[in-house]
């Protein structure tokens, strides 16, 4: 029964997202328009409690089995390092983008700057929240526990996760997406406690959509 409830829950992290996307046909437009916005936040806010009802109701297994639990002083510390770290991540992998001819993150900065703040700083937070357990918390260790491989299940993880912002950034933004989440996703690994790693996406996403954008005539196209 657990073992069902576990490939239920696996379906409900990585597959339901890509579903879905096709069915609401999102695109890197969607940035600018509040009611997609509001679309998009109610879904993963939708999909991320589905999941935890899963695991709390069909798995029987407390929220600490996906990584839910008060961060230590260190798991904080990290946390602060490695949103430093990632923010880095896009500064030295924009010219990079460049070279190849294809789009940084900017663009979708730039859309994203045309909606309300209160819904920017919502966006910030579900996808602080609800990404880290769809996409690390619950299919990390899930995976782990089904094959014993601990990186090849990060890996599975991170690589939906990054294949999900294609819509969105396109494939220069997603290539900066996924060397950023090189770094959440080895703060996982390391800590195994998913609040430090909402915490440093929430940092991220605040830095990137709320203070960036008033900097946006200076940001590299």
């Amino acid at each position: 029964m657990r073992r069902q409830a576990t490939a239920v829950g696996l379906f409900v992290a990585l597959g339901l997202p890509f579903l879905v996307d096709i069915a609401t046909g999102r695109s890197a437009e969607d940035l600018s328009q509040p009611s997609r916005i509001v679309l998009m936040i109610s879904l993963e806010w939708f999909i991320a409690l589905v999941l935890v009802a899963i695991v709390l109701f069909w798995e029987r297994q407390p929220l600490g089995s996906i990584g839910i639990r008060m961060p230590a002083r260190k798991d904080i510390t990290l946390a602060f390092l490695a949103f430093i770290v990632g923010a880095l991540t896009f500064v030295v992998t924009a010219p990079v983008v460049q070279a190849l001819g294809l789009q940084t993150t900017s663009p979708g900065i730039e859309r994203l700057a045309q909606v309300p703040f209160i819904l920017r700083v919502a966006i910030v937070l579900t996808a602080g929240i609800t990404e880290e357990i769809l996409f690390r918390g619950f299919p990390i260790e899930r995976l782990n526990t089904l094959t014993g491989r601990l990186g090849i299940s990060a890996l599975i993880a991170y690589t939906v996760f990054v294949l999900l912002h294609l819509p969105f950034w396109g494939v220069g933004g997603a290539l900066q997406v996924g060397v950023w989440t090189i770094v959440v996703t080895l703060l996982y690994v390391a800590r195994r406690n998913l609040t430090a790693c909402m915490l440093m996406h929430i940092l991220n996403d605040a830095y990137a959509f709320l203070l960036l954008p008033l900097f946006l005539p200076y940001l590299p196209k």
